[in-house]
């Protein structure tokens, strides 16, 4: 699992929300360091307040793609065998996004 940016949010006795920034590969690496991440910056529970619940927001990095529409339109309309099934069944779910018919495949 690749390392993400984690937002780690919890509420005090008081309905106070405090949250913490953090890097984690997981959802509870992300729960831990949040926690001790507030501590380290001086938050602190009432003695006898049990942290019950606390939400993480996990944020990826984008990736940005350039598509040729042109290219794209011819290769989902292409009827010819793909590499693997997989990839037949990506195509023809396309094309019913596309609103096109089931195409009839070609020997090669």
């Amino acid at each position: 699992m690749s390392i993400s940016k984690c937002v780690v949010r919890l509420k005090d006795a008081h309905g106070t929300e405090h949250s913490a920034t953090v890097s984690a590969e997981t959802l509870y690496e992300a729960v831990i360091r949040g926690l001790r991440m507030l501590e380290h910056v001086g938050w602190e529970s009432d003695r006898d307040a049990t942290i019950k619940q606390v939400e993480v927001e996990i944020h990826y990095e984008p990736t940005r793609h350039v598509v040729d529409v042109p290219r794209l339109l011819k290769w989902v309309e292409d009827s010819a065998m793909s590499m693997s099934p997989a990839q037949d069944y990506r195509k023809q779910k396309l094309r019913q996004l596309l609103g096109i018919r089931k195409v009839e495949r070609t020997k090669r």
